[in-house]
């Protein structure tokens, strides 16, 4: 597309600005492509995440289901983001582990790496716009092994895969670890499980933040139980992931 070029522009400001309101205008420095003037709606539709989002696609489904669960969690969210070194809120960590469980990813490595390229993983996260800067990746995966080492967050993410809109979902995109998620149960398991299929025991379900006892790595699904499912990277996992 021919740019116009910083003289035309001095003189024209008005003319193009107005061009600008319906499409992008780019601007030639020296003959050399420099600057593109874009009206903020335009600006905002293609930085919006959302229009990455396919209305069909099973993580949307499973957005609704995680929120409805974190809903009510407000105040242990709270207090564990308190804990998180990388600056994220906890919901939004607690997606991102939820996304290494339901894709039976090895490496909490491989999440951070895929909201690099994969928008669709970005959005299920929380992130609003592409612009929006990721964490550091050492401190994503220590805070991805924080939530992933707490009952609490074990069980959310327990019941968050149990509702009832989940078994409905494409079972062809998720490789969900429950044996993962059981082992996990059952090593913070000090009580009886109640009804609602929350932990009761020490470090249990309204237990001391911190309280839990360390798993290691737990970030790696590997460590606890057997990887249920093949392990492939997040855009072949999630093959309709829109790139940006």
């Amino acid at each position: 597309m021919q740019g116009v070029s910083m003289q035309t522009l001095d003189k024209e400001l008005s003319r193009h600005v107005e061009i600008a309101r319906t499409k992008p205008v780019p601007v030639d420095r020296y003959g050399v492509p420099w600057v593109w003037i874009v009206s903020h709606p335009l600006w905002m539709a293609a930085d919006h995440l959302k229009s990455f989002v396919p209305e069909d696609h099973p993580l949307v489904t499973l957005r609704e289901a995680i929120d409805s669960t974190l809903a009510y969690e407000g105040l242990f969210m709270t207090e564990l983001t308190r804990q998180c070194a990388s600056g994220l809120d906890a919901r939004m960590i607690t997606r991102a582990w939820l996304l290494q469980v339901v894709y039976s990813l090895s490496d909490p490595r491989r999440v951070r790496e895929g909201l690099v390229y994969n928008m669709l993983w970005r959005w299920f996260v929380g992130y609003l716009l592409r612009s929006e800067a990721l964490p550091e990746v050492e401190a994503f995966v220590r805070d991805l092994n924080t939530v992933a080492s707490h009952p609490h967050v074990i069980d959310i993410v327990h019941r968050c895969l149990n509702t009832g809109a989940m078994l409905h979902v494409d079972s062809e995109e998720f490789r969900i670890n429950r044996g993962l998620l059981h082992a996990l149960r059952m090593q913070h398991a000090d009580g009886p499980v109640g009804a609602a299929g929350a932990v009761v025991g020490n470090g249990g379900r309204g237990g001391p933040m911190g309280s839990a006892p360390s798993v290691g790595s737990v970030g790696a699904l590997g460590a606890i139980g057997p990887v249920v499912g093949p392990v492939g990277r997040p855009n072949e996992q999630g093959g309709r992931a829109m790139l940006g």
